[in-house]
């Protein structure tokens, strides 16, 4: 019963999210209007990822393979050595403390981003999940979508799709479904990566479809 809940609100919300992406005008997006346009026509039934065995390398780089898999293609990678999450975490910690982006440093670390997903990482998930639902959820709601670094926001917001649609663990869909309500439906962030929102809701339909 709970599961045939799930379902008939995802595909109440499957509908809403792809007509907002049929608003997506790819004129705004500069030299990754093709993307763009890619994302409003590729929304189609794909098979989800699985879940990385051990860590993955690619030669691309983190928002090259977002773009990838937002379409529903997949990246290609070769299993490389994890490198150390306590170390990693402790930078995430600290960039916070001193109100730095993590921009650069998460995507550097997920060039290949389903790799978010590897069981080891999960103290990382966790952290990336706090600081959507508390920090700049907070911040957002006391203030604007101006309190927020938008590059932050829609990069953890793409990260957190992907880890969507490799796991049951709702808390994450439920994320995306918060800011998917919070964020204004005619929000164009003003940011050299604005393409990220279209890359996110790329993602987050794709998730919301395994629920279906």
């Amino acid at each position: 019963m709970k599961r045939e809940l799930i379902s008939e609100a995802v595909t109440l919300r499957l509908v809403d999210v792809r007509k907002r992406v049929e608003t997506l005008d790819p004129h705004h997006y500069g030299e990754l209007s093709k993307f763009v346009s890619g994302v409003k026509n590729g929304l189609v039934e794909y098979s989800p990822p699985a879940v990385p065995e051990a860590w993955l390398e690619t030669n691309g780089d983190c928002l090259g393979s977002l773009r990838a898999l937002s379409l529903g293609k997949s990246v290609s990678a070769h299993e490389g050595p994890q490198p150390p999450v306590e170390s990693f975490l402790q930078e995430l910690r600290k960039a916070a403390l001193e109100c730095r982006p993590f921009f650069d440093l998460l995507g550097e670390r997920y060039r290949y981003p389903l790799n978010l997903s590897v069981p080891a990482e999960e103290a990382i998930r966790e952290f990336i999940l706090m600081r959507l639902m508390v920090s700049f959820r907070g911040r957002i709601e006391k203030g604007s979508m101006a309190a927020v670094d938008a590059d932050d926001l829609l990069l953890l917001l793409n990260l957190v799709a992907v880890h969507a649609t490799m796991t049951t663990d709702l808390r994450f869909l439920d994320a995306l479904n918060y800011y998917y309500e919070l964020l204004p439906a005619a929000w164009h962030p003003n940011t050299n990566h604005a393409w990220l929102l279209a890359c996110y809701l790329g993602l987050y339909t794709r998730a919301l479809g395994l629920w279906r």
